[in-house]
């Protein structure tokens, strides 16, 4: 599972500055280690999950990002995508919300 966080500045014109903040997380396999060799056999890992994992669990993570202070306006966009295997991922879940300061 990877989860990216994206915080662009619409009112930008200039595509290298639209960009705030960025950051990306990544989720590891139960039953490989950082090598990604193999610890556990696939009916181990579907234990594991069975016995850990509760129906509707949910993670909360919290970044903070400072803005200069003439940003008036923030799309902040989350995606959550689960890669089977390489590179070929789905998206699970994303959300985009729009944030509006009032500058005095």
């Amino acid at each position: 599972m990877v989860l990216e966080v994206t915080a662009i500045n619409p009112d930008e014109k200039d595509a290298e500055k639209q960009v705030l903040f960025t950051t990306r997380k990544n989720y590891w396999e139960i039953g490989k280690d950082l090598q990604q060799r193999m610890r556990y056999g696939a009916w181990q890992i579907k234990e594991i999950v069975d016995l850990t994992l509760q129906p509707l669990q949910t993670r909360k993570e919290q970044y903070l990002i400072h803005f200069d202070t003439d940003v008036e306006k923030v799309e902040i966009e989350a995606t959550l995508s689960y890669f089977i295997s390489g590179g070929k991922g789905d998206v699970v879940y994303s959300t985009t919300k729009m944030l509006e300061y009032e500058l005095d």
